[in-house]
């Protein structure tokens, strides 16, 4: 019976420091291959944060960054909502520097969430007033719209991103969306007459 040690095909015994240099090499890779298909994502969430093109840019590289920099103790679950919740932060940290925070915290009473509100615009309206009119909600409620209708994350994922109790997030979104319908169906009514 042959030894094991003196197997080929065996991997080679590395030590901690061994493993750990292989980790690191490895580490560009798997972070560049992870994260790529989130970019669009961030980007869109950092637009919806209230900044503009470059503002916009330059808040998704600094999330990058301190992502890459806490790869190694990301779990490996949520990606999507791990990069949310760090780009957050970020404008929150700009926000605050500016002295403009938005307040992200609101009492609010859960209302019954309205079925079928997305499936009754669509057809209806088009992309563009849909984003015209989302411009008009407070920043609160246009992120948890964008998380929960746009980016199609779950409560408790939005909930986690935004810092808050599930609770919060369906009574802002139910919110939100009841705000968007008056919106939009306001203006409906104007066209109408006209």
């Amino acid at each position: 019976m042959a030894d094991a040690r003196h197997h080929t095909d065996c991997q080679p015994y590395r030590t901690t420091q061994q493993r750990h240099e292989l980790h690191q090499a490895q580490k560009p890779r798997d972070f560049e291959r992870e994260v790529s298909g989130e970019l669009p994502v961030l980007y869109r969430v950092a637009k919806r944060l209230g900044c503009g093109n470059e503002e916009a840019e330059d808040l998704v590289q600094t999330c990058l960054i301190k992502a890459y920099r806490a790869w190694d103790r990301f779990d490996g679950n949520h990606l999507r909502s791990w990069l949310i919740k760090i780009l957050r932060n970020e404008r929150l940290m700009v926000l605050r520097s500016h002295k403009e925070a938005l307040s992200l915290e609101e009492h609010e009473e859960i209302e019954v969430i309205q079925e079928g509100f997305w499936s009754e615009l669509a057809g209806k309206l088009e992309v563009e007033r849909i984003i015209a009119a989302m411009e008009q909600l407070s920043p609160a409620y246009r992120m948890t719209i964008h998380l929960c209708d746009v980016e199609e994350l779950t409560y408790e994922e939005a909930a986690e991103i935004m810092d808050i109790p599930i609770g919060t997030v369906r009574s802002r979104l139910s919110r939100a969306r009841q705000t968007l319908r008056d919106i939009l169906l306001a203006e409906a009514q104007m066209e109408a007459a006209r």
